[in-house]
């Protein structure tokens, strides 16, 4: 269902030789000549989906032939195994179940169905047929409907079925409706049937009769709404199709919401259509197996349980293993947590599928299970992405005061600064806000001289009037008179540990050179020396008790 742009109409002279084609059993086996006389009979019968659909198929042989869906399949965790993409579904959707599915007419002519499903495709929307895009309008059949239908059902996939519109009128819409009720009588179908709604292009020009008629916004969405009753009085469910822009400017895409099934079309791996939407044709350029070529790809969002295993296991009451804050990177974010059921540890791809939403911008992401095999249902779990951490956090001292400094952290709201006065204090009191990401510096006044400080500084991002904090970044830092040269008067041990216990790391001569960098309070009653001494070509740095003598 597509709108890509075909620069080539096959001449109706080439048409008789191929209007029988040779039955095909494999998708892998599709004949040149089967398409070739697809492609023919489109050329001559006004179907409006001919163009997209042989520049698709082009795109496809130029692009597609080292195409390998096993590589495609062991990419990312996240990525699509239809496309390689990764695709964030939005938090509207959050609980519910998510299956894939395809659309089909005759220009994927042969399909191995059992392949199709084997394939993880759960449902699949069938094209009835389509009006001429020519003055006359005539309707006429996807030449592959039946054999689609059938053989999609038999391999137990969910079907609907669309119609591809070119009705200038809601007469001609009831028209379309009532071609569809009559062609779905003798199957089982269970989802929508839809007014496929788009507008046909010939060479890159728009065109075709519903183009020409020039219908207002109102009038087009009221041949919308004359199917979808149509639909609805027999007894089956309506739904439109449109894409992104044609639901806002074409159409009334919300006040058709408001009563009928929405099929979005936007290939995106993440929409920003704002409306409701049930199903979302994410792309045009799939791979399923099964299926020679390329088909459209879709996401169907529900709380219908379509698993066709009546022993399965719901897993509503399986836990996810807590998931640990992650730092935002730019790009998806991407947890596999262990998720059990009764103590036992299920299998990802074989119990259940993963979903994302909300998972590469700062903020609260959701994860979702959605069962499959021998499990069904869905359940979720969320996680933080957090702002990165502050980077070059640096400091400038003075005799009462320091002047802390760092690099302007991206996306930050603001800053806290915490600090603590001994070196084993166990709790940092925050000292000062900045609610201002731009911001890059500040100085602490009314400090004691010659005394170290313990700073920690952590940015925020504001999301949805929630704050989120990064990691902790620290800094030692003392006021004057420290870095200064001094020479030791008595011999001394020099340790690692401002507790003077553990490693040693020198022994200090007496008349040695070091530098002086601050008095440590390890507590608030007991005070060391933090130094740098210089043995030979040897920097240590480390503390001596505050019993050792030196001299500035």
């Amino acid at each position: 269902m597509r709108k890509k742009i075909l620069h080539l109409l096959l001449t109706a002279a080439l048409t008789a030789s191929f209007l029988t084609a040779p039955a095909q059993n494999s998708a892998a086996s599709v004949s040149k000549s089967e398409n070739t006389a697809v492609n023919n009979i489109a050329a001559v019968d006004g179907d409006p989906e001919a163009d997209r659909h042989l520049n698709q198929q082009e795109a496809s042989e130029n692009t597609m032939k080292n195409f390998s869906k096993r590589s495609l399949k062991a990419s990312s965790q996240s990525a699509n195994p239809y496309t390689g993409i990764s695709y964030t579904h939005s938090d509207a959707f959050d609980g519910k179940n998510i299956y894939n599915g395809i659309d089909v007419s005759k220009y994927q002519p042969t399909v191995d169905w059992n392949k199709v499903k084997a394939d993880g495709i759960d449902f699949v929307f069938v094209r009835v047929g389509y009006r001429g895009y020519g003055a006359a309008g005539t309707l006429a059949a996807d030449v592959c409907f039946e054999k689609h239908v059938e053989g999609a059902l038999a391999a137990g996939l969910q079907v609907g079925l669309y119609y591809y519109t070119e009705a200038i009128n809601a007469s001609e819409a009831k028209q379309e409706a009532q071609y569809c009720i009559e062609k779905a009588k003798a199957y089982d179908i269970t989802l929508p049937i839809v007014y496929d709604y788009e507008t046909t292009t010939v060479g890159g020009v728009k065109t075709g009769r519903k183009y020409n008629a020039n219908l207002s916004k109102s009038a087009a969405t009221k041949n919308c709404i004359a199917f979808c009753d149509t639909i609805k009085a027999a007894g089956y469910t309506p739904m439109v199709y449109a894409n992104k822009s044609d639901l806002s400017t074409l159409i009334n895409g919300s006040a058709l919401a408001n009563s009928y099934k929405i099929w979005l079309a936007n290939y995106t791996s993440k929409t920003t259509y704002s409306g409701e939407y049930e199903y979302w044709q994410y792309s045009s350029s799939g791979k399923v197996d099964g299926i020679s070529g390329n088909v459209d790809c879709n996401f169907w969002y529900t709380d219908t349980e379509i698993n066709e295993n009546p022993d399965a296991v719901t897993l509503q009451t399986a836990k996810f293993a807590s998931v640990a804050a992650k730092t935002y990177t730019g790009k998806e974010i991407v947890p596999s947590p262990k998720l059990t059921l009764d103590g036992k540890t299920l299998k990802k791809g074989t119990d259940y599928r993963l979903s994302y939403s909300n998972n590469t911008d700062v903020g609260t992401a959701t994860i979702t299970a959605a069962g499959i095999g021998n499990y069904k249902g869905t359940l979720s779990t969320t996680f933080k992405i957090i702002p990165k951490k502050v980077a070059s956090f640096k400091k400038a001292s003075g005799t009462k005061a320091i002047t802390l400094s760092w690099a302007e952290a991206s996306q930050s709201s603001g800053y806290q600064i915490f600090r603590k006065s001994t070196y084993n204090g166990k709790t940092y009191t925050k000292v000062k806000g900045i609610p201002n990401g731009s911001k890059t510096s500040w100085k602490n006044t009314s400090l004691k001289a010659d005394r170290e400080y313990y700073y920690s500084i952590r940015t925020f991002q504001t999301v949805d009037g929630k704050r989120y904090y990064s990691d902790y970044t620290y800094l030692t830092a003392s006021t004057l008179p420290g870095s200064k040269k001094a020479v030791i008067k008595t011999s001394t041990k020099l340790y690692e540990s401002p507790d003077l216990t553990g490693e040693e790391l020198a022994s200090i001569p007496k008349s040695a050179k070091i530098t002086y960098i601050g008095r440590t309070y390890v507590t608030s009653s007991k005070i060391v020396y933090h130094i740098k001494y210089y043995n030979g070509s040897e920097t240590l740095e480390g503390y001596i008790p505050s019993t050792a003598a030196f001299t500035f």
